[in-house]
């Protein structure tokens, strides 16, 4: 953390409406107002500093700087820059991601997107007393924190679109009916009748970020659950990602569990993070994938991104990929 010089039912059924109402009339208006700045991971936080010393503080904090998984190193998910009301000058207010926090005799969970600046995120949330405000932050905060996760998301689609491998992109349509944003600067590694590679290298700062798309046909369930994901991804390094030693290959690391959840119904989709390593060598790094079933054509589809990055924070090209696999689509 860095600092700078029980909401009810129908509260949320109001804030829904007010959401949908406010987010037509940001279409209308947004491009009149200011550029956004500051990075999409920062947050400021506008909150007195008595609160922010306070309960208050420590659950914004145990939300917003929660580690992101699959990383093997903790790194969280915001830096939080806190800032009193007083201090929040006309500077501060085009960031791009802002939540107010204050002590009101109304209760307040309000979400405005595009308050002051273009693509820009604000939440304000008001509670009458410190103790209930410190508890809607606790109960509400995840949902609240997956408000800013998928902006931000949304915002780096938009970036990779700016600056798109046209080619790889329609290669991917023509050869295995997969519709995906790839940013300029990915090439193809490999390629096989149902399954492609493709990466981008930084050879000056030892970072090489990776994509895999594997089709399978789809048979049962079963083929979405976390083990036989791992011993597809499994079989996939042993095949297709060699090291430099001779019988070394990507493998998953065990040592850690990786996170698994259900990303989506429609269509269905499983999303699973974790940690790589190759075996019989000394390299490393995580792993992000979606397994997703194609309804129309009965496949299976896997999508993964993984990421070789030993000497620097790994969050922003982590996240890239996160927003890369979140484009996919199967074409019918």
């Amino acid at each position: 953390m860095m600092r700078y010089p029980y909401l009810i039912a129908c509260l949320i059924l109001a804030f829904s409406s007010c959401q949908q109402s406010e987010e037509q009339g940001t279409k209308k208006s947004n491009q009149s107002l200011a550029p956004n700045t500051g990075h999409m991971s920062e947050l400021v936080v506008v909150v007195s500093d008595e609160l922010w010393a306070g309960q208050v503080g420590v659950e914004m904090r145990a939300v917003f700087e929660e580690a992101i998984k699959g990383l093997p190193q903790q790194e969280a998910l915001f830096d939080i820059y806190s800032i009193e009301k007083k201090d929040f000058s006309s500077i501060f207010k085009t960031h791009k991601n802002i939540i107010w926090l204050s002590l009101d005799k109304s209760v307040l969970l309000e979400r405005t997107d595009g308050k002051w600046a273009q693509n820009q995120l604000f939440v304000n949330i008001a509670h009458q007393t410190e103790a209930q405000l410190a508890e809607a932050i606790k109960v509400h905060g995840p949902e609240i924190r997956s408000w800013f996760v998928k902006k931000n998301i949304s915002r780096r689609v938009t970036k990779i679109k700016r600056k798109r491998n046209k080619e790889l992109e329609k290669s991917l349509r023509n050869e295995y009916q997969v519709k995906m944003s790839i940013p300029k600067g990915y090439y193809l590694a490999e390629q096989e009748e149902n399954f492609v590679w493709m990466r981008r290298d930084n050879s000056k700062e030892n970072i090489t970020s990776n994509l895999m798309i594997f089709t399978q046909d789809y048979t049962s369930p079963n083929q979405l659950g976390l083990e036989p994901l791992i011993r597809l991804r499994d079989s996939l390094g042993m095949v297709h990602v060699e090291g430099s030693r001779d019988q070394s290959y990507m493998a998953t690391e065990r040592l850690y569990e990786p996170d698994y959840r259900l990303l989506s119904n429609n269509p269905y989709t499983i999303e699973t993070r974790g940690l790589w390593t190759m075996a019989n060598d000394f390299m490393g790094g995580a792993f992000i994938s979606y397994a997703m079933i194609d309804e129309k054509n009965q496949r299976m589809i896997y999508a993964e991104g993984f990421l070789y990055c030993p000497k620097h924070r790994k969050r922003e090209y982590f996240q890239e990929l996160e927003a890369i696999l979140s484009t996919i689509k199967a074409l019918n």
